[in-house]
Parts: C-alpha cells; structure tokens; sequence
C-alpha cells in the first residue's frame, strides 16, 4: 500500500516536470506522505521546497571561503582518529558505522526544509527555527505586522499621530482563530493575506500593494477585518494548508454565508464561508487595482445583502436589549423607591408604635404611681395624722392652713407632734372617710410632699428636710400659728382632683 501510493506521488511530480533524478527518495516521500497525508498536498510541499531552494541558489551570491591565516583548517574526523590510535582501519569502521545516521539526519533536514523549519546560515548549512515556528500565533502576528511596518515605513493604526506616515491595511492583531471570531461577531468579511519570504515578489507585494492608497481605504471600511501572516510561522502555514493556497502572495476573502443546520431542522444559519481567492504575482493578477475591482464587484455585491440583513438584525437586538435594558433600569429604580418608602412607612409605624407603646407606659406608670400615692394618703391619714387632742387638754398648739383653692383647714396638735404629721395632715385632708383605715403602706414608694407651708408673719418657710422635728422645737412655731400652702404642683393637683372624684 505505502509502494502504491509512493510510485502515485512519483507520477504526479512526474507530471509537474520534475524528473526522476530530482525527485526524493522512497523515505522522504513516505514522510512527507504521512506528515501531510495527501499525495496532492504532499506534492505541492515538495514542489514548493524544490522551487525554494532553486531559488536560494539562484540568488545567494557565489562567494569564495578562503581559510584565515590565523585560524588552523579544520580536521577531518578520520584524520583525528588516525591520529589518536595511528591506524586508518579504525577510521573506516568508524565511517561504516556512522553511515546509517548520516543518511537519517540527510532525511530529516530534506523534510524539514519541506515544509519550512530550516533555514540557510551564512556557512551554507542548514539551521533548524523551531523557535519560530513554535511561536505563539498572537506573537507571529503581531511580529509580522511590525516587520511590515519596518520594511514599508507605514502603520496600521488609523489614528491622528500616524497622519504623516504611510497607511496600511488595520491588520488584525491576534490569531486567526481571533480574528475569524471577531469577524464573525462584527458581521464583517475577513480579508486573509498570506506572504512568504522565499518568494522574489514578497517584497514588491508588501511595499507597493499593501500600501496602494485607494485599497488601504477600502480595507479600513468598518466591512472590513484584515488579518495577515508568513508561512514560515505555524499557524500561517496551516491556515494556506485550510485555504488551500498554492502560490504567495495569497488574498481570501471570508464572511458569513446562509447554509442548513441539520442539527436545526433545516434551518438556516450564518456560517463563515470561502467567498474567493486570490493569488499569483502582484505586478499582474494580484496588483491593488485588480484586487480593489475584485472587491467592489466580486466581494461587496456578493455579501451585502445578506450581511446587511444580519446588521439590522443584530442593531433590531442591540435596541431590544437596550430597551429592556432601560426598563429594568427603571423597574429597579422603581422597585428601589417602593423599598425605601415601604422601609419609611414602617420605620413611621414602629416609632409610632414605640411612642404609643411609650405613652401607655408613662400613663401606666403614672396610674401605678397616683395609685400608690393615694394608698399612702389613704394610710397616712389613718397612720400617720395624729388624733386631735381634746379641747381641755393642755398644752395644745392651733393650727389654722390656708389652701391655694381657699379651703381653711383648723386643727389642735400636741406640741410634741412632729412637722411631717402636720404636712400629712394637710396632704390627706382631702381623703374621703371611705378611704381611711389602710393598714399597710404601698412598697416601693416614697411619698414626696409637692408643696411648702409657710408662717405668714413674719414669713417662715417650714423645713422638709427636717420633718421628724417636734412642733414645740420649730423656730417661731407659737401656741397658734397660721400657715399658708405653696408651691402645689400641677401633679399634685391632678392627684387632688381624681382623689374627689373617686
């Protein structure tokens, strides 16, 4: 099987003109047979490396490699180990053996300057640049446009500070995977440029085609999404092996095109396909000219309507969504001023409730406190007023008060009765008999007496703060003594009333 397809790849390089003795040997066309795994790409690879290496012959200059003076000829390996055992048998066996790895390590650099891992060094030898083809695909990218950049003199960046440099094409910075992203998300026809250093056109493409005025402005149209890149970096050489590229310079043109979804029911869906290709020499078939008429009259007529279409569609969404947008916006906003003015009525309500709730314990403890008070007057005046002495008894002491709501209250204390049990007679004189002979005073209370008694003249204010004091003792206190009530606070009033009505 691998002869037959072997003696297939021999008959089709046969076909493109090269003869049997420039044709690789079996090795080299079963690895390139299994490294590209078609005979027409395998083909077309070793074409391309055999018209390369023409070509490096061709224009690499015939120089003379004369031996320095100062540096000593190099020795052959043979010629070292004669000298180091002094027999040339050795040296023979030693080429026999080495033979096989020889001829391998021939193999290898064949195929891998195939397909474009080596490189010529100024010795003439050949120098592997994994490196480079093992570059990051966003790297190689970015690098090509910046040797583009160098080699024209321009810039891809449509700014105001480039207004005095040449302009080129606003290449796309990243992978193609990216770019083929983008494109896709922007609705946008993806431009591929594909060059190649080993082409003596390369250079003319990059600095007369590339920097045309009329096709720069026409690649910078928002339509537009321009990725470029070398095939002698990875991910370019396998997008020419997508595109099926034969020659460089190489221009696709890629957008979205309707096909069916069988995963949809036969629905139509947008899927990026090959518009058309462009390739051959920039001074004929791929000048600017021919690729901007390729363009207006190929391209744009192809892809407008249907892009077009898929614009409005994605602006229709783009304004729906920002419809619905704008109305959860003001949902929310509203939703949040419902929030706080529901937190604010029921904030209101709680500190009404606590006030309410406040007041009713106030009025409480207000109702508690009269009551205790009255339970203490109720008590005093049975407990703490003394019995009025007999009108025969003697030593007796007259007392006449003057009440603020013009009662006169007249009474006979013994001189030995203290000051408190004249303030209490006064504070229970309005207690009713019903309420007399509490036996028990109320805990937890301390009966404050909210007025004064004052000695009219001269006026004398008697002393709270000395109320267990005999009568008899008190400065100014005669066997009559007239007394008048101030200071009666309003609370003490509020008691006086609700004790009458009760």
């Amino acid at each position: 099987m691998a002869d037959a397809r072997i003696a297939s790849l021999r008959d089709v390089l046969a076909s493109r003109g090269h003869t049997r003795s420039e044709q690789p040997d079996d090795d080299v066309m079963s690895a390139m047979l299994d490294i590209e795994g078609d005979i027409d790409a395998a083909a077309r690879s070793i074409d391309d490396a055999q018209a390369a290496e023409r070509r490096r012959l061709e224009d690499a200059p015939q120089r003379q490699r004369a031996v320095s003076p100062l540096r000593v000829p190099p020795v052959s390996r043979a010629q070292t180990l004669s000298g180091i055992w002094g027999s040339g048998w050795l040296a023979t066996l030693w080429r026999w053996v080495s033979m096989p790895f020889s001829v391998l390590h021939f193999l290898a650099m064949i195929v891998l300057r195939s397909v474009g891992l080596t490189s010529r060094a100024p010795n003439g030898r050949d120098t592997i640049e994994l490196s480079r083809f093992n570059e990051d695909p966003r790297e190689a990218a970015r690098r090509w446009i910046l040797e583009l950049e160098r080699d024209t003199g321009g810039t891809s960046v449509p700014d105001e500070s480039a207004q005095m440099r040449i302009a080129l094409p606003n290449f796309f910075a990243g992978s193609y995977s990216d770019a083929l992203r983008e494109a896709k998300q922007q609705i946008q026809i993806l431009v591929v440029v594909l060059t190649s250093t080993t082409h003596t056109d390369a250079a003319y493409f990059r600095t007369e085609v590339l920097t045309d005025a009329a096709l720069v402005a026409q690649l910078r149209n928002e339509e537009f999404c321009v990725w470029g890149g070398d095939v002698q970096a990875r991910e370019a050489f396998q997008v020419s092996r997508l595109l099926e590229a034969s020659t460089y310079p190489f221009i696709a043109f890629i957008a979205l095109q309707p096909r069916r979804s069988r995963s949809r029911g036969g629905a139509l869906v947008a899927h990026p396909a090959v518009l058309s290709r462009m390739e051959g020499s920039p001074r004929t078939n791929l000048g600017a000219m021919s690729i901007l008429a390729h363009i207006q009259d190929i391209v744009l007529p192809r892809t407008r309507t249907y892009l077009g279409s898929l614009r409005s569609e994605r602006q229709h969404r783009e304004m729906e969504r920002e419809l619905k947008a704008a109305q959860d916006r003001a949902y929310a906003e509203a939703s949040k001023r419902d929030h706080e003015r529901v937190l604010k009525r029921r904030a209101e309500e709680e500190q009404r409730a606590a006030h309410e709730q406040s007041k009713l314990s106030s009025e409480a403890a207000a109702r508690a406190q009269q009551e205790k008070a009255m339970q203490w007057r109720c008590w005093a005046r049975t407990n703490l007023v003394p019995l009025e002495p007999g009108a025969n008894v003697a030593p007796q002491l007259r007392v006449a008060v003057h009440t603020p709501d013009g009662q006169n209250l007249q009474r006979r204390f013994s001189p030995t009765d203290t000051l408190e049990q004249v303030y209490a007679y006064v504070d229970t004189a309005d207690v009713a008999g019903d309420h007399t002979g509490e036996t028990k005073a109320p805990q937890d209370y301390v009966h404050r007496y909210a007025f004064d008694l004052v000695q009219t003249y001269p006026r004398r204010v008697l002393d709270k703060t000395n109320l267990q004091c005999a009568l008899q003792d008190v400065h100014g206190f005669g066997p009559s003594a007239n007394l008048v009530v101030e200071g009666m606070h309003d609370s003490a009033a509020a008691d006086l009333d609700s004790s009458d009505e009760e």
